[in-house]
């Protein structure tokens, strides 16, 4: 069944063209039976929902990089987090923005507030040109873009300081760090929630988590970044 747009405003709503904007002390209330689109996003939350303000969604036409990795022509960036989402998000996109990206090969990426961009296999319907995925875990995100799934943004490429890795990968108990200089760890599962973290990290017992696949954080002290996507057996 087709849910229905029903929201609810409060305060000052201003909508055009590829923007929404949410004014201060003000807010949008999505039904749990409804739908929020926006110039081709759209939210389908499981539960009522609250966009409170300020906040602003925008679409940009600018892709992702992320070393040799990048995103289709099409954007949505928020000003601030939408934060505990959970329900059915629909990315609406043109053929003419794929970026020569194979249409059966694309993949929805999001992206958290600790700037760790999360791809989610999403539902691809090509005749309609629409990217779907329903996010059954509480989840934040500052933007939506969507990818080629062997060159995900997921996994970002940074040059660091000084020798670093990560073994063994898959495990299916302690999850062991080298490196040649201090790195603080944190580990996020695939809704971008903060699992563990801990500073001058040189193992993570993992034993008590979920199997499943997950994403690590290295920082080091000139703050460079390094993730991998680990495999908890």
């Amino acid at each position: 069944m087709n849910k229905l747009l029903f929201i609810f405003l409060t305060g000052t709503l201003i909508s055009f063209g590829q923007t929404l904007s949410v004014g201060p002390n003000s807010s949008i209330n999505i039904n749990s039976n409804s739908s929020l689109s926006v110039d081709g996003l759209e939210l389908a939350p499981n539960e009522a929902y609250t966009i409170s303000g300020p906040n602003t969604l925008d679409r940009s036409n600018v892709p992702v990089v992320v070393g040799d990795n990048t995103s289709i022509n099409r954007v949505y960036e928020l000003s601030a987090e939408l934060s505990n989402y959970s329900g059915i998000l629909n990315f609406k996109y043109l053929e003419s923005e794929l970026n020569s990206i194979l249409e059966a090969d694309l993949v929805l990426e999001v992206l958290n507030t600790n700037g760790v961009w999360t791809s989610v296999p999403a539902s691809i319907d090509e005749a309609n040109n629409t990217l779907s995925y329903d996010f059954t875990e509480l989840i934040g995100f500052t933007s939506v873009t969507a990818s080629d799934v062997s060159a995900t943004l997921t996994v970002k490429p940074v040059l660091l300081g000084g020798y670093v890795r990560v073994y063994p990968n898959p495990t299916t108990d302690f999850l062991h760090i080298v490196s040649n200089t201090a790195q603080k760890a944190t580990l996020f599962n695939t809704a971008g929630q903060k699992i563990l973290e801990t500073n001058n990290a040189t193992a993570l017992d993992v034993i008590d988590l979920p199997s499943g696949v997950y994403l690590l954080n290295l920082t080091n002290s000139q703050n460079q970044i390094s993730t991998f996507k680990i495999i908890k057996k």
